[in-house]
């Protein structure tokens, strides 16, 4: 018990982050891709939607990260051993006691550090009667043709020991537009769509694509270790009903300019 308890402290934190995460942003744009994908055309499995998608909304949610980043650093955290300092004060108080501090490891398991930390170049190989001594790295013969791996393969493949579930697939993406004069018509027809405010018929944007009680205020998504749970996000505030617009403005000019064989 009093393992599972100390893991379950150790975890507390970063759980409570991702918490934080979900509900302040990232649930919402979640919600509102599935908006997309159910109302408004969005087809993952075309990779030309999913550029689509980066290009008119990955700045704007990286703007989210930064903007929930500034305020989580700046918020007390409670405890004997912060004194209900922030983040960014324990950062700042820690630089002007010890120097500031740069990881040269971020991101890379322990145990492979402790094994490889320091070295540099390819990792040498040698047969089982060689010692090193007396044979030139320029000298030695290649075991079988096969070549010694770098640093960085060797580290990647330690890695994989610690990986212990199933790689996510992640939809692929490509620019349609071969030639950058295309896509630079494309961008400026955009531009034009966007300032007369028009609104693409046949996207269920308009009220009368609507029954009843009109443009829906709330999107179900699906939450839990197996997406057994449902929850119901509200995208009613006007700028997600503006991207949405601004969605169909692009998939209706980029389909125009695909059917036209302009790429």
């Amino acid at each position: 018990m009093l393992i599972t308890s100390t893991s379950s402290t150790r975890n507390s934190r970063i759980e409570r982050l991702w918490v934080e995460v979900g509900t302040q942003f990232a649930r919402r744009w979640r919600a509102f891709f599935t908006r997309l994908e159910n109302y408004h055309g969005l087809r993952p499995d075309i990779p030309s939607h999913i550029w689509l998608l980066q290009t008119l909304f990955l700045s704007e949610i990286n703007r989210d990260c930064y903007d929930f980043q500034a305020e989580w650093n700046c918020h007390p955290i409670s405890g004997p051993d912060t004194n209900d300092k922030s983040p960014k004060d324990l950062r700042f108080l820690g630089q002007v006691q010890f120097g500031v501090y740069q990881d040269d490891c971020e991101g890379i398991h322990p145990d492979v550090i402790e094994e490889y930390y320091g070295v540099y170049g390819r990792v040498a190989t040698r047969r089982q009667h060689q010692t090193g001594a007396g044979h030139p790295m320029d000298e030695e013969d290649s075991d079988d043709g096969e070549e010694p791996q770098d640093i960085a393969q060797v580290v990647n493949n330690q890695q994989r020991d610690h990986v212990h579930h199933e790689a996510i697939g992640v939809p692929s993406q490509r620019n349609p537009f071969v030639n950058e004069g295309t896509y630079q018509q494309f961008s400026a027809t955009l531009t034009e769509v966007v300032a007369e405010d028009i609104t693409p018929r046949h996207c269920r944007l308009a009220a009368d694509e609507w029954e009843g009680n009109g443009y829906p205020v709330f999107e179900t998504i699906s939450v839990g270790r197996r997406g057994s749970k449902e929850l119901h996000v509200s995208l009613g505030e006007l700028i997600w009903f503006s991207r949405a617009k601004l969605w169909c403005q692009a998939l209706v000019v980029l389909s125009y300019f695909l059917a036209a064989g302009r790429e």
